[in-house]
C-alpha cells in the first residue's frame, strides 16, 4: 500500500476501531488505515487481498505521497 496523498498517517481514527497489526489477512477494500490532511480523515483501503507482513509507518509519522506504508504477502 502506497500513500495516495501526503499527510499523518494514522492505523485508526478513535480507540473504538481495531488497529490493523502484522499477520492479519486483508481482502480487497477492507480498511487499513486513515491519512490525516487538512483535519479531514481520508481512508486508505486494500487494493488486493493478502497477509500483512509489515507495517512500514508509525501511528502519528507524518508521510508524503507515494511513501510505502504497508506490506502484504
Amino acid at each position: 500500500m502506497v500513500a495516495p496523498l501526503e499527510g499523518k498517517f494514522m492505523l485508526t481514527k478513535d480507540n473504538t476501531e481495531t488497529a490493523l497489526k502484522v499477520g492479519d489477512a486483508v481482502k480487497e477494500g477492507d480498511l487499513i488505515c486513515y491519512i490525516e490532511s487538512m483535519k479531514t480523515y481520508n481512508a486508505i483501503v486494500s487494493e488486493s487481498a493478502g497477509t500483512v507482513t509489515a507495517i512500514l509507518k508509525a501511528n502519528g509519522d507524518n508521510v508524503d505521497e507515494d511513501d510505502v506504508l504497508v506490506q502484504l504477502g
